[in-house]
This record gives structure tokens, sequence and C-alpha cells, in this order.
């Protein structure tokens, strides 16, 4: 895209468009330290969020489920790193997500919970809720811990 172009795009773009590019552009503060939590809408304050928007949402306007199932994945990492340290390193293994309800209007707060600390591995769970305190989505997932 040209100078050129991204001015005229800048000057026809919605609020929400015009929203989501500064948030992008903030993201690459240059350290590139979760810079696709930022693009995807992703919050890490005293829980794991997420606002819907134009970056997250699929063709039927609900925020999509890959963005969801990252979510996910981000809270229970910062549960994780709570739970053995921030300087110990871990990989997912597996990750299961069940939708239970679309949603497209409220922030998506995360409930985590470690279910099983071992020497390897570790198994937690972690709920997404929207502002009424509705499940949206439940998820599980078992980690590697490097030794």
């Amino acid at each position: 895209m040209s100078k050129k172009e991204l001015i005229e795009f800048i000057n026809n773009a919605k609020q929400e468009e015009l929203d989501f590019l500064s948030e992008l552009i903030k993201s690459l503060d240059g350290s590139n330290l979760r810079c696709f939590d930022k693009l995807i809408g992703i919050k890490r304050e005293n829980s794991v969020t997420l606002k819907p928007g134009i970056n997250n949402k699929n063709i039927y306007g609900v925020v999509h489920g890959g963005a969801i199932c990252s979510l996910i994945d981000i809270a229970l990492g910062a549960e994780i790193s709570k739970t053995i340290g921030e300087d110990k390193k871990f990989y997912t293994l597996e990750l299961k997500v069940n939708f239970i309800k679309a949603t497209n209007h409220s922030t998506l707060i995360t409930q985590t919970k470690i279910l099983h600390l071992g020497f390897t591995t570790i198994v937690a769970q972690c709920y997404v809720k929207d502002d009424q305190d509705d499940i949206v989505a439940v998820g599980i997932g078992t980690f590697y811990i490097v030794q």
C-alpha cells in the first residue's frame, strides 16, 4: 500500500477501523512481545480479556472461534506462568475448547484454574464469560514443562 493509499484509507475509515489501526500501530512497540495478543484484542490485567472488534469477528459478526481459542491458550499460559514461575518455559501439548454461546457485544473475561501440576506436564482449565456472567466457552489444556 502506498503512502497516498494509506492516507486515503484513513480519511475514509470508520471509527472502528481507526481504533483498530491505532491499536495495531501501538502493538508495534519494537519488542514484538505479545504483539499477537494486541492484534486480536487481548489484554492482560487482573484477568486476560478480549474485546470484540473488527480484528476478531467472523463473517457472521460474532467473535471468531480462533480468537476465543487464542484467548484461552493465552489465559492458561498466564496462569501457568504465575504458578510455576515466569522464568520457566512450557508449551501447549493439547487444547480442547467447547463453544457454548456466540457473542459480539461484550468484553470476554477469563477465569482459569490449575487442575494438575506434575513434574513435566500441567493441566489447566479456562472459562470464558461475557459481561452477563454467561459462559461463552470452556477450554482445557495440557502443557509440557521444559526441564
